[in-house]
């Protein structure tokens, strides 16, 4: 074999199977145009012309692997470093506002400049860390559905880890009530396009994250302890909330009128729907009696009356929500 043909040999071998499938069925389409003046596909035809699509979903589904790659190894470099978090942060706003724009760099070190303070703030680039967090979770969720049921830990601890930081994060609550998908970081590689339905794409999304991911593979008599578990740390963490971020108002800081508030109302608004789904969940007998009781010592709350309604559909053998939520 000569040199040439060596090497033409190893060319050949270093294109993958669909870019080959691609090449051979574009250059066949081509073609056939040329050669043919049927206007009726062949049975030959209609294989090659599905080779093609083929070919073609297997170059896409491999490009988006790649940026995929490429995306979850920035992310994981960056996730566990404040500072790296926010160099990630900058690189990322750079690509979309400034070079996809082409807007001069000098643009961008003046921005730089102007929001120096809030990129020095030890909270903006914790929170980012956060939002990185789960953008890794929400990538790997979106390529495995089926291991959502598994993801129960990974999201107790996505919450657990906010809260450790409750202190450093005051301000900025609103990064982390944010879609991750619709932050830089997606945007710059490319995955504020990623479908994935039922998943709180939020790193504070509190009720999503249970109601979507913790509580739902629970929801059956075997696990009726692990799912009055879970509602008590709901719970907790919906309080912790207004406890960490409660607006003190006028009152001084011995008050937290935010968290009052949330005392008195939302979370006896939340004790209840406990009951409701657990009894929901087969604890018929035990739910129902704890529910009375709640009723008798908060028979006053404004949402006295929708709880005895919903008490009563559930005696009668209906959802709490009645007919309308039964269909």
């Amino acid at each position: 074999m000569t040199e040439t043909d060596s090497t033409a040999t190893r060319a050949s071998e270093s294109v993958s199977q669909p870019v080959k499938s691609l090449i051979f069925s574009t250059l066949w389409v081509c073609s056939l145009g040329v050669t043919s003046a049927q206007s009726e596909l062949t049975e030959i035809d209609r294989e090659l012309l599905l080779d093609r699509l083929k070919a073609i979903q297997e170059t896409s589904n491999q490009t988006v692997q790649s940026r995929h790659s490429v995306a979850l190894a920035a992310f994981k470099g960056a996730v566990d470093s404040d500072s790296e978090a926010l160099a990630l942060f900058l690189k990322c706003h750079e690509k979309i506002s400034f070079q996809d724009k082409a807007r001069k760099s000098q643009d961008f070190r003046e921005w730089k400049r102007r929001y120096k303070d809030r990129h020095d703030d030890p909270g903006f680039k914790r929170a980012l860390r956060h939002q990185l967090s789960w953008l890794l979770t929400t990538i790997e969720a979106a390529g495995n559905p089926k291991a959502r049921d598994k993801m129960s830990s990974r999201a107790t601890n996505a919450i657990d880890a906010i809260f450790r930081d409750a202190k450093v994060l005051d301000g900025h609550q609103g990064i982390l009530g944010s879609s991750v998908l619709s932050t830089v970081f997606a945007r710059a590689y490319e995955l504020d396009k990623l479908k994935i339905s039922s998943w709180p794409n939020a790193p504070l999304a509190i009720d999503q994250m249970y109601e979507l991911i913790i509580m739902k593979p629970l929801r059956n008599p075997d696990n009726i302890a692990q799912l009055k578990s879970s509602w008590t740390a709901r719970i907790t963490h919906s309080g912790m909330i207004h406890k960490a971020w409660g607006d003190e108002g006028n009152v001084g800081k011995d008050r937290n009128p935010d968290l009052e508030t949330w005392l008195a109302k939302g979370r006896l608004d939340l004790l209840w729907r406990m009951e409701t789904d657990l009894f929901s969940a087969g604890d018929e007998k035990a739910a129902a009696l704890r529910m009375l009781t709640h009723l008798k010592e908060h028979l006053s709350h404004n949402s006295a009356p929708r709880w005895i309604t919903e008490f009563t559909n559930l005696i009668n053998g209906l959802p709490a929500g009645g007919e309308e939520e039964k269909k």
